[in-house]
This record gives C-alpha cells, sequence and structure tokens, in this order.
C-alpha cells in the first residue's frame, strides 16, 4: 500500500495500462514549469502523497487547487511541484474496487469547484454509472500489478461516460473512505465476500 501511494509511480502505471492520464510535470525548475503551463494551460497543483498525521493524530490535507503561473518565482525551486494541465471535466467519477467488484458513482459538488473534497460532502449530488469494459479491465489490472485486492480510483469525465476517452484518470486512493457513498452497504459486503474464506473439509 506504501508503494502504490506515489502519484508519479501511479500515473506511470495508469498510463502504462492504456488509461489516459492529464498532462504532467514535476519539477522544481521555474522556467519548465512557465512553459509547461503556456502549452497546457490552465494548470493545477497537487500534493504527491497524502499527509502525515499531525501530533493530535489528524492527518491534514492539500486540495488541488488552479495556480498561476506568473506567481512562479525562486520559492518554486526549494522542492519538486507536480502539475497538471486543468481537464475541463463534465464531472468526477470515484470507482471502488473491491476484488472483482466495481462500483462507480459520478459526483458532483453544487458549488462547482474543482476539488469536490474540500466542500461539504453532504452536499455532493451522486449517481451511479457504468464503467467501460476497457477501463474496468485496466483497473482490475492496475491493482493486481501493486499485489492489492482494494483501490479508490478517481476519475475526471469529459463526455457522458459511454466511451473510454471519456475517462481521465486522476489518482488511486489504495486507502480510500468508501462510507460515506450512497452504494457503501453493497460495498461493505463485497468486503466480507472478499475476507470469506472457504476450506475444504471444515465446516
Amino acid at each position: 500500500m506504501a508503494r502504490a501511494e506515489s502519484k508519479p509511480a501511479q500515473l506511470r502505471r495508469l498510463a502504462r495500462l492504456g488509461l489516459r492520464i492529464p498532462p504532467t510535470l514535476i519539477t522544481n525548475d521555474r522556467k519548465a514549469a512557465r512553459e509547461f503551463a503556456a502549452e497546457h494551460g490552465p494548470v493545477v497543483c497537487k500534493t504527491f502523497r497524502g499527509l502525515p498525521a499531525d501530533d493530535d493524530g489528524r492527518a491534514g490535507a492539500i486540495w488541488t487547487q488552479r495556480v498561476d503561473p506568473g506567481t512562479f518565482d525562486d520559492t518554486l525551486t526549494a522542492t519538486a511541484h507536480l502539475f497538471q494541465a486543468e481537464i475541463p471535466k463534465t464531472g468526477d467519477v470515484r470507482v471502488t474496487v473491491v476484488g472483482r467488484r466495481v462500483f462507480a458513482q459520478q459526483i458532483a459538488a453544487p458549488d462547482g469547484a474543482l476539488d469536490w473534497r474540500r466542500g461539504d460532502w453532504d452536499a455532493l449530488l451522486h449517481a451511479p454509472i457504468t464503467v467501460p469494459p476497457s477501463v474496468e479491465a485496466a483497473l482490475h489490472a492496475y491493482l493486481a500489478s501493486f499485489g492489492l485486492v482494494f483501490g479508490c480510483f478517481d476519475f475526471a469525465l469529459t463526455g457522458d461516460g459511454d466511451e473510454p476517452e471519456h475517462w481521465t484518470a486522476i489518482e488511486c486512493n489504495p486507502n480510500g473512505q468508501w462510507g460515506w457513498l450512497p452504494d457503501a452497504d453493497d460495498i461493505t459486503e463485497a468486503f466480507a465476500d472478499l475476507l470469506t474464506v472457504e476450506r475444504k473439509g471444515r465446516p
């Protein structure tokens, strides 16, 4: 799971499996960052992985946010940054994979937020959506490549979702939360099935 939390490793693996990913640049070079923004703008900046818990045990978060390349100065050279082209999305999709079972919900934030995670989760709008077969196959292959049987995948949707090219893979949380989703009961059942092992000759 620790290996699977690295965003650069995730993007590389997702692309190798044939999924679309946003144009991405990892750099601490101000000139390279500005050139990337000029070619792919508008651009967003995001963290490489989740933040560790602080002294009181609560984990913080830095949300995906738009950045103005005009603000890129020498402070950018202090560490690597992950920049991506902002996808002109029609919506977001959370795909929860448990074993061979797949649960997908299209998510809309009433305020049209860039990152739906930073708002009021109780106000989010959900609707089930069907994952194209080629995308679903890639998700199973992705988890298998990391030795995982569970993952929460986030996608940006650029169409109605019927075609694989409408799906742009953003990331996979190998320890994602799902209790807030409308199909949480079904996901719970899938986990129970996955953890149930029948042994021959034993009750």
